[in-house]
């Protein structure tokens, strides 16, 4: 006795002995029944009868055959029903309560089978009836559609509901109906997990439970089934499947004709969605449980994890079987494209779980996974490739689910695609249905979001004839950017993720172009092109004008037959075009690092791009109306740009010249309109950018105008603090309008903040840059200043120094000096202390004198001023030797510098150029200083002194007084004192005595001729005050001046700390690893001391990062590195950074006498403890497969406090071309400082120009991955607050020195010391 639909199903079959009550009328059944029930199940109190009393097993099928026909009675019964599911479950569950017979005759499998059955009459549909006649019911069904193949259906007359019965009570009634049915439900699931069933029960449950959701679920809703209520199929939906595929795979079936009949009945159910998803699930765990079984205990799931809608079974299944179970369900569904447009969409995406649990194998960072390889590409294609060609190539439809499936359908293609094959490559069958199917998505409206966000890295990818497909991407993108079609305006990705992912792929593409030049289009890849310029709705004469000047600079690549070097020319035009389109910051930030690597991949063939983008980001600045995060990266393009003058000065030499007037009315702008709190760091950042290009080259040393312009701007802000307190502005509508995002990022560059440092005073307390600013100008009187005033006054000055300092001032190539040395090599300190010890000594009892004297001048450079003694050149016969000379040794903010200076009398007109001999013409004495700094090792005696001396006549003027006639004579004088007059008298006789005396011998002498003699001067050769001279002649001496020049007593703790200033550094000093790995699996030792097959490519980009320096010979930044353990490293410099790329393999062992290296004689342990400070690290990769594990053994073999944030990943695309490399950049959240880091990576965009998935070209390699690293480098520092320019570090060094040694003397001492002598 069970439902008729199992027998239809051929699963069951009727037996003949049983429902032997049917033929009884419902009343008496009815009666019988509850009589029968009530005695087995007793109400509350009352004891059941003892299980002893069934003596039989002819009295419990008796008892059974009662209780199962109450699953048959009407809703308006359910109360017994009820009763009778409790007595089952009772005897089901609780062994000492079921009837002694079934226990003492071994029969526990046929009973449960029994019971199994007839709980199956009560998912039999059914709805309250009332006869006209009779207050009693008449039991009634729903009609139920013949199962196929069904010869005979029990019929049971329907009659017409009583009107006085209320849809409420029908619906109540119905409801607890299925109430009940999910009762039942609960029931099968805890008899399957905690009966002991035989194989035929287990087959009998099975078949149950899929005859009752067969009978349900494929009777597709009408309107009869919902006159009571909601339909049965629908309510019991989900519980029916999870029950049914739990008890399935519990069961461990391999019976193929069950599994047969399962794929059959499930076709008929899926029209119902949840039939979908339910699918989805099971094959997704049971893909899980394959994967841990196929790649080990980092794939996949230990256990087979039903999830639905909250619920979680998991299930310990045999290994074999989950291979039969997981393959028979994949094919469970028919084709996903016969199914309605909902479930197709569905049934696609559960297909795209399941790829994607294939393509998580080996992504973990353990051991074990490293060593595995992802699914081959051909076998999904194998399994999955029939179903998505077919929905990509089906005929599109109106319907958005359908839509929706087509769309993922391509996406999931595409990300098969994308994953690079590791034993062998894709079918040429399967790459040439794919990219006929791209064609076809590229151009449709609903299909491209997906196929954008999915091929981020196809174009990476070592995949046959790929980048063919670049002209159809074009024209898909194309339809997105600058400009986004209407139809796009409502799909599922948002516009800005659809922009970006637009904007990812264009970085994939944008440097093919140049490596395909002799590659032909075909005839119709432009089908749907969408060019900005033609547009109608683009506005703006300044992008028509650029699109112009565009077509002009690639006018000489368009032919008859285009090229793919067509291309650049709307690559380039929706990156520039886009600027003015993009509202997101995000997007535009992005665009802009683009737009700066595309200029250097692209300027060597177009050498007038540049000056192009140049002035368009000039006008986008000059608009204000820029976010202040994305005006900060444009300063950052147009920084490095400054690399390229070479190219900017060919096309066009004003380029530099607007770009730097521009800038200065953005600065003064910026100042004049105050609220500096949140724009200062774009007045930092113009001031920045301003520098660089002023001085790159020398063109502004002819333009006077622009030098006004750039003083002017300075002092703009140097003299902040002087400025009129602005007028508040009022209102909320002045303020500017927030264009971050919500984790929007501080100031790229904190250029000018001091990190906190104890006072070395002992008091412990720590202030900023900052506050210690502030509390100065407060001590001098002035108000106290906010930060942001005080740091664009720093940037100003900073600036200003650099204008006055550095402009012509760069070191020439030498053995010696270039750009690895700004400062002088003279060391004065050295010659201050061998002096000192000899004093000490008493071997320097001649000469006590100190040879340098420091002083403060207007307390920001100390000077020292040594004087030059004679060298004892026998052969020197000018008198240059003999006149004052000394070296004059500047340490200021910028350096350390040092000049040498004569004190000259000869007449120079003859040896300078006409206009300066005539200013010049009137001078008797002069002081000339050299004009290239002094960079010798010794201490400067040995100077040029060529030119002779030369006289020059001079004449004493005289003159009368006017009225010397009125002045009285000695004797009147006297008259009235005769004791003077006395002594007058006795002074005239002895004057005359005297001069009788003189007469006489002038006659004796009368015949001698005399000589005349210049006077020597009385010169000391060896004690010259040549210091003394030299700042008297400057103006130094005099009075007025006294309070800006301070002398510094010379002391040991002075000279240590003008040691520790010139330890200090000049520039931005930054070390970067380097690293070579043959694949993500590479271990240890072959990331540092035995690389496996090092390219020779490698070796060549390390010296495009830098060029080759020996360490012997180096006078720059070196990091920790000398050549105790290192010969040659990789070393750049420019005006404003040093780099050494720390690489492991210049690194060699130390002499073991070494006292420095001589207790790390690994490899390894000297690498570890050089790269400690460094914040970057690059990896070349041959083979990107495993490659994020790379960074967490990196990070594992450095040092517990290694600073390492960054990792840069270049790896050489393989196939026909060569010279491409894709870029990859992780910021992973570990270390020393994880806030930090996923700070920095939440912010990725503030590194650049490189992002993340670009692909550059080799000629662009070098110079683009150095400017990201050196990116990266400022910014790791700023997200950890140790960010600070060397400028900032030495003037407050400076500072502190001053205040600690300046000499507090008066005048008259002052003085003494400049004439003290031995």
């Amino acid at each position: 006795m069970f439902l008729d639909w199992i027998a239809q199903l051929h699963l069951l079959q009727h037996d003949a002995q049983t429902n032997i009550l049917n033929v009884l009328p419902v009343s008496t059944r009815r009666t019988l029944i509850a009589e029968i029930t009530s005695y087995l199940h007793p109400a509350a109190g009352k004891p059941p009868p003892p299980p002893s009393i069934f003596s039989s097993p002819a009295h419990v099928k008796w008892f059974m055959e009662v209780i199962g026909q109450g699953f048959n009675l009407p809703l308006e019964d359910m109360a017994i029903t009820s009763e009778d599911i409790n007595i089952y479950a009772q005897w089901l569950f609780e062994a000492n309560q079921r009837p002694t017979a079934v226990s003492r005759e071994g029969l526990e499998q046929e009973f449960f089978q029994i019971i199994f059955h007839q709980y199956s009459l009560l998912f039999r549909p059914r709805v309250p009836r009332q006869s006209s006649g009779s207050k009693s019911s008449v039991y009634t069904t729903s009609a139920i559609i013949p199962a196929p193949g069904a010869t005979s259906l029990m019929a049971v007359p329907m009659t017409q509901p009583n009107p006085g019965t209320t849809k409420e009570a029908a619906a109540q009634l119905i409801q607890r109906h299925i109430e009940l049915c999910k009762k039942v439900l609960t029931v099968f699931t805890m008899a399957g997990r905690t009966l002991d069933l035989s194989e035929e029960t287990w087959s009998v449950l099975l078949k149950v439970v899929l005859g009752i959701t067969d009978s349900l679920l494929s009777e597709r809703p009408n309107a009869d089934n919902h006159r009571a209520g909601q339909s049965m199929g629908d309510e019991l939906c989900e519980h029916l499947l999870r029950v049914l595929f739990e008890l399935w795979l519990r069961s461990k079936t391999r019976d193929v004709e069950m599994w047969d009949i399962m794929k059959r009945c499930f076709v008929r159910w899926t029209h119902r969605p949840k039939a979908i998803q339910q699918w989805s699930s099971i094959a997704l765990s049971l893909t899980n449980r394959t994967l841990r079984f196929l790649y080990g205990p980092t794939a996949g799931s230990p256990m087979v994890s039903l999830v639905v809608n909250g619920f979680n079974v998991k299930l310990d299944l045999p290994q074999d079987f989950v291979y039969y179970a997981w393959h028979r369900m994949l094919f469970l569904i028919p084709n996903p494209w016969q199914l309605s447009p909902g479930n197709f969409a569905l049934a696609i995406m559960g297909v795209g779980k399941i790829v994607e649990a294939f393509h998580s194998v080996g992504q973990s960072s353990t051991p074990v996974a490293d060593s595995l390889s992802q699914p081959d590409g051909n076998t999904l294609l194998h399994i999955f490739g029939g179903w998505l060609f077919d929905a990509c190539f089906s005929a599109p439809q109106l319907s958005t689910e359908y839509q929706q499936g087509r769309a993922e359908a391509y996406g999931i293609l595409c990300r098969i695609f994308s994953k690079p094959q590791s034993r062998e490559p894709f079918l040429r069958l399967y790459i040439e249905r794919f990219y006929a199917a791209l064609a076809i998505g590229l151009r449709s409206e609903t299909c491209l979001p997906t196929i954008l966000t999915s091929s981020t890295e196809l174009f990476a990818t070592d995949l046959e004839g790929v980048r063919l497909m670049v002209p159809d991407f074009v024209v898909g993108i194309k339809s997105i950017l600058p400009n986004m079609q209407p139809e796009f305006r409502n799909v599922v990705v948002s516009v800005d993720e659809l922009r970006l992912a637009a904007i990812k792929v264009t970085s994939t593409i944008m440097s093919l172009p140049n490596h395909f030049e002799n590659v032909t289009l075909k005839a119709d890849w432009d089908r749907g092109l969408n060019v900005a310029s033609d547009s109608p709705t683009m506005a703006g004469e300044q992008e028509k004008l650029v699109s112009q000047l565009m077509k002009v600079l690639y006018a000489q690549q368009s032919s008859t037959q285009p090229a793919f070097t067509s291309l650049k020319y709307y690559i380039l035009e929706l990156l520039l075009m886009s600027l003015r389109t993009e509202t997101s910051s995000y997007n535009m930030r992005y665009l802009l690092h683009l737009i700066n690597v595309y200029v250097v991949e692209d300027v060597p063939f177009c050498p007038g791009l540049v000056g192009t983008v140049v002035k368009l980001i000039q006008e986008k600045i000059l608009t204000m109306q820029l976010g202040s995060d994305v005006t900060l990266v444009a300063f950052d393009v147009l920084m490095d740009f400054v690399g390229l003058y070479e190219y900017v000065k060919r096309d066009s030499k004003n380029v530099a010249r607007e770009l730097v007037l521009a800038l200065c009315r953005y600065a003064d702008t910026l100042i004049s309109t105050g609220n500096l709190a949140h724009k200062y760091p774009l007045v930092v950042q113009a001031y920045d950018c301003m520098m660089r290009w002023v001085m790159v080259g020398q063109w502004i040393v002819d333009d006077r105008d622009c030098q006004h312009a750039v003083v002017a701007t300075l002092s703009k802000g140097i003299t902040i603090f002087e400025r009129e307190p602005e007028i508040a502005s009022q209102g909320d509508g002045s303020q500017e309008k927030k264009k971050r995002r919500d984790n929007a990022f501080p100031p790229t560059k904190q250029l000018f903040q001091l990190p906190n440092r104890a006072n070395k005073s002992g008091s412990g307390s720590q202030i900023t840059d900052a506050e210690k600013s502030a509390s100065t100008q407060n001590r001098n009187g002035i108000g106290m200043h906010k930060k942001e005033e005080v740091a664009v006054k720093m940037a100003a000055e900073y600036c200003m120094s650099q204008f006055v300092n550095q402009l012509g001032n760069f070191p020439p190539w030498k053995d010696q000096v270039g750009p690895t040395r700004t400062s002088t090599l003279l060391d004065d300190l050295e010659i201050l202390k061998s002096w000192k010890q000899k004093r000490d000594h008493g071997d320097n009892e001649e000469n006590i004198v100190e040879p340098i004297r420091f002083f403060l001048l207007d307390g920001r450079v100390v000077i020292g001023l040594m004087d030059i003694k004679d060298d004892g050149n026998e052969d020197d016969t000018t008198d240059l030797s003999k006149s004052p000379a000394l070296v004059l040794i500047c340490r200021d903010t910028t350096g350390k510098y040092s000049w040498t200076s004569h004190l000259r009398y000869e007449d120079l007109i003859n040896k300078l150029s006409p206009s300066t001999s005539r200013s010049l013409s009137t001078s008797s004495s002069i002081v000339q200083v050299n004009l290239s700094p002094y960079t010798q090792n010794n201490s400067g005696s040995n100077l040029d002194a060529s030119v002779s001396a030369s006289k020059s006549n001079t004449s004493i003027p005289t003159a009368e007084a006017v009225n010397w006639m009125a002045l009285p004579s000695l004797e009147q004088l006297l008259q009235e004192k005769p004791d003077r007059k006395a002594e007058v008298e006795q002074l005239k006789i002895i004057t005359a005595t005297q001069q009788s005396a003189e007469e006489e011998s002038q006659l004796e002498n009368s015949r001698v001729i005399p000589k005349v003699s210049p006077d020597s001067g009385d010169t000391n050769i060896d004690k010259r005050p040549g210091h003394r001279l030299f700042m008297s002649h400057l103006g130094f001496l005099n009075n007025k001046n006294r309070s800006n020049i301070v002398p510094l007593k010379t002391t040991d703790s002075l000279i240590s700390e003008l040691e520790t200033l010139d330890l200090l550094n000049e520039r931005d000093c930054i070390s970067i690893s380097t690293y070579f790995a043959q694949s993500g699996n590479a271990t240890e030792a072959e990331l540092v001391e035995q690389p496996a097959g090092m390219k020779e490519d490698y070796l060549r980009f390390l010296y495009t990062l830098g060029w080759p320096v020996k360490l012997s010979e180096h006078n720059g930044y070196r990091g920790k590195l000398d050549t105790g353990v290192c010969d040659v490293i990789p070393y750049f410099a420019d005006r404003m950074v040093e780099v050494i790329f720390h690489s492991p393999y210049f690194l060699h062992a130390p002499h073991q006498d070494d006292l420095t290296w001589g207790s790390m004689p690994r490899i390894s342990k000297l690498h570890q403890q050089i790269t400690l400070d460094d914040h970057v690290c690059i990896i070349w990769i041959e083979d990107m497969t495993n490659w994020e594990s790379l960074v967490h053994r990196i990070k594992g073999m450095s040092a517990p406090n290694a600073k390492s944030m960054v990792y840069i990943f270049i790896n050489p695309l393989a196939g026909a071309v060569d010279g491409l490399y894709w870029i990859r950049i992780m910021i992973p959240s570990l270390g020393n400082h994880p806030a930090a880091c996923q700070r920095l990576k939440d912010n990725a965009l503030i590194v650049g120009p490189l992002v993340d998935g670009m692909i550059v070209s080799r000629h662009a390699l070098g110079a683009m991955v150095r400017n990201t690293a050196i990116s990266a480098h400022q910014a790791c520092r700023v997200v950890t607050d140790s960010f600070t320019r060397p400028y900032v570090i030495r003037k407050h060094f400076i500072e502190e020195l001053a205040h600690r040694h300046s000499a507090k003397m008066s005048l008259s001492k002052f003085y003494s010391d400049l004439f003290y002598q031995a």
